[in-house]
């Protein structure tokens, strides 16, 4: 199950993660649905959620360090 979470970004809508699989998930608020992102900890989660800039941290830190999938299983 993905917990979602509003926040304050220019270019995010919403993040999830899902403790089952360790995935995030990225909502931009576009037609094209969400970027999702594997082996991301609870623990990494938190962290970007509470961010000063949203959008800094997932272009220094979440798309860096991370692997983008389609899907996540």
């Amino acid at each position: 199950m993905i917990n979602w979470f509003i926040v304050s970004s220019d270019s995010i809508k919403k993040i999830g993660h899902d403790t089952t699989n360790n995935c995030l998930y990225i909502d931009f608020g576009q037609r094209d649905g969400y970027e999702v992102y594997t082996n991301v900890s609870l623990y990494a989660f938190y962290h970007f959620s509470l961010a000063v800039s949203i959008d800094e941290y997932y272009q220094q830190v979440i798309r860096v360090n991370y692997s983008r999938k389609p899907q996540c299983y």
